[in-house]
């Protein structure tokens, strides 16, 4: 027992009194095993705690064996419980051990994973915008030779040029400290610019926000075109200031309740051309910003976005 590597080894009996515990020093909590052999379960965890490995611990007792993790003074623990029999009795042996490191390794990993995969699909759904204006000014200087279509060129090269640059920002984690005053209104504005908004309309009411400056323009534009999208042609988008953040509603046809939940997973999509990235963009930025975003409905019973800061 007192060579055990890394971790403790319990042996419990019926009341779930511990009876056997080792090495003599827990490498876990520095204490001494001889002050916890014979005390019960609830002796020696808080209630809540207690009552977690309660059930585990009868079920080992009762034939079972049980492997899972729990959380306690901050650490991660990997439990493993098995059955055993001592002159007819029934008892369980419990090995436990600080898996911590190993679990958030592999928490880390899975979001950067996850980030990698969303990444290529951000970066080709944002680009499209302003590469389908840019062909499409192209064509039309092409027709007239209008020197003004090359402006437009010109403007949706350097927003692909943003997107390249800040996306890529994006996925690596911005910082709040990289983060600047920003005017809401004129951030709207810009985004407003980069779509095909048809006969549609922006209402603003200006505030400062702080952020990337970029990333917000992206997150407008991603709402825009869904508002447009969804909403028609006709269709009137409100940007405003709240008390903790700010909002974007429309006077379109809204989101169905049963589907708020399900419109910010990743490819979720209900129609029109979207790919189902965009307002999974929209929730990357709003976090990174540490923005909490909800899904209502406005007064024309149009779609309403709120983002809040955390509390």
């Amino acid at each position: 027992m007192n060579n055990f590597p890394n971790g403790v080894l319990v042996l419990f009996d019926i009341d779930l009194y511990y009876r056997i515990v080792g090495p003599k020093t827990l490498p876990f909590s520095n204490q001494k095993a001889a002050d916890i052999a014979g005390k019960h379960l609830y002796d020696l965890f808080p209630e809540e705690k207690a009552t977690e490995l309660e059930p585990k611990l009868e079920a080992t007792i009762d034939g079972e064996s049980r492997s899972f993790d729990i959380e306690y003074d901050e650490l991660i623990h990997h439990i493993e419980t098995k059955p055993v029999s001592i002159d007819g009795d029934p008892y369980g042996v419990l090995v436990t051990q600080n898996v911590t490191d190993v679990r958030q390794t592999a928490e880390i990993l899975e979001q950067q994973n996850k980030r990698l995969d969303q990444f290529a699909s951000m970066v080709s759904h944002d680009l499209r915008n302003p590469l389908s204006i840019a062909y499409g000014e192209l064509e039309l200087y092409r027709e007239t030779t209008e020197d003004t279509h090359l402006d437009e060129v010109e403007n949706a090269l350097g927003r692909i040029e943003d997107l390249i640059v800040d996306l890529t920002a994006l996925a690596q984690n911005s910082t709040s400290e990289e983060y600047q005053p920003i005017s809401l209104t004129a951030v709207a504005e810009d985004a407003w610019e980069l779509i095909d908004t048809r006969a549609a309309s922006l209402e603003t009411e200006d505030d400062v926000i702080i952020g990337d400056r970029s990333q917000f323009q992206a997150l407008f534009e991603n709402l825009f075109r869904n508002a447009v999208g969804h909403g028609g042609e006709n269709v009137t988008v409100r940007v405003a200031p709240l008390e903790t953040g700010f909002y974007l509603e429309d006077t379109g046809d809204g989101i169905p309740p049963k589907k708020r939940d399900q419109i910010f997973e990743h490819g979720f999509t209900t129609g029109y051309s979207g790919s189902g990235v965009g307002l999974t963009i929209v929730k990357r930025i709003a976090s990174d910003h540490d923005l909490e975003v909800s899904v209502s409905e406005s007064p024309e019973g149009g779609a309403r976005f709120e983002f809040h800061a955390v509390q």
